[in-house]
């Protein structure tokens, strides 16, 4: 798929069919992150590949004590409907997990989002290579930290930058609509064409 295209393509899924991926699958989507730019090229990322179905249950149980946290802390109205069920069906979820301390010189000028910047393009490459394979996925972030490093096993001097659920969509999606660029010339400016 022509690149224009396949930025044009993807979607934030939350319906999967059961089709399992395939290793060669999981494989060409870590190393499409793999190739994601970072800082000094420290490559702070890691990832932990879930297919077990009682580990993707207790990830699920965590999403759903924060929309509940959300919905108590009178959060948005839509938070208390958002459907968690997708966790469980993807055939497979990949934390990115990251080492802040892997931010490349931005700590020498007050800089400190190096590493989660490159965590984050890592995901952008990922997601991008899954529906180049025909599937679709999610860079989902609902979920307390804390709790979703001790179900992973991570360790607290590092953060996960989300969890990807991947898989074949159930339904056709529709692309979201975009709003116009805003873009300033030579400085930001209050009014921007």
């Amino acid at each position: 798929m022509e690149f224009r295209d396949l930025v044009k393509a993807r979607r934030s899924c939350r319906a999967f069919e059961s089709t399992p991926l395939t290793d060669d699958q999981i494989s060409a989507i870590l190393e499409a992150g793999l190739w994601a730019p970072s800082p000094l090229n420290l490559q702070p990322w890691e990832f932990v590949v879930i297919t077990d179905a009682q580990l993707k249950t207790q990830v699920k149980e965590i999403a759903e004590a924060a929309r509940q946290s959300v919905v108590d802390s009178g959060g948005p109205g839509w938070a208390g409907k958002y459907g968690m069920d997708f966790i469980e069906t993807a055939p497979v979820l990949i934390a990115v997990v990251v080492d802040p301390g892997k931010g490349g010189l931005g700590s020498y000028f007050d800089q400190k989002y190096g590493a989660m910047q490159a965590a984050s393009a890592c995901i952008q490459n990922m997601m991008l290579a899954a529906t180049d394979l025909g599937l679709e996925s999610l860079w989902f972030t609902f979920f307390a930290p804390q709790k979703m490093q001790a179900a992973l096993n991570v360790p607290e001097n590092l953060e996960i930058a989300g969890l990807i659920p991947i898989g074949k969509p159930k339904d056709a999606l529709k692309a979201p609509p975009r709003k116009e660029a805003k873009v300033h010339q030579q400085r930001y400016s209050k009014s921007a064409t």
